[in-house]
């Protein structure tokens, strides 16, 4: 899992609750929430959703809302964040990996103010910038991250 978000789970929720992935890649945060006890629903191509447009899931409202380094990749950016907004419950966490504008190796990150103008309908908006060395097979170089955490209102 990825261990920015297990920290955030940790440190945000005394028991599981309903968890949704937007771009469940391999599945595996799901995977492993699933045996901490999570209610878990993840998607993304491989399952037939575009996450261009809003999708709605049948198994809402949601606790927890994430996603990892999709959101840069989206033309439709605002999409991502209205299905999380729509698919949270009142109070519910969205949690946002993204490659940051200033990333070296990426050439569609954002901006903390693109960010921030996306989330118009959430609070307690929390962006942290910081650096992350990736060292997965063929890629061992630098990110700038940006780490989002927000409720809905």
């Amino acid at each position: 899992m990825n261990i920015y978000l297990e920290k955030f789970i940790n440190n945000n929720f005394l028991n599981p609750g309903k968890v949704l992935d937007l771009g469940a890649g391999d599945f595996s945060d799901i995977k492993d929430l699933q045996t901490r006890g999570w209610i878990c629903e993840g998607v993304d191509k491989k399952t037939g959703v575009d996450l261009e447009q809003i999708y709605i899931s049948t198994n809402k409202p949601f606790d927890l809302v994430y996603s990892n380094y999709v959101l840069h990749f989206l033309k439709n950016k605002q999409s991502l964040i209205d299905t999380a907004y729509e698919n949270l419950k009142k109070d519910g966490w969205l949690f946002l990996h993204v490659f940051h504008k200033n990333d070296e190796n990426i050439k569609n990150g954002l901006t903390e103010e693109e960010t921030r103008t996306m989330l118009k309908k959430f609070k307690n908006i929390s962006i942290k910038v910081f650096d992350f060395f990736d060292n997965e097979i063929g890629h061992n170089h630098w990110h700038k991250i940006m780490e989002v955490v927000t409720q809905k209102k």
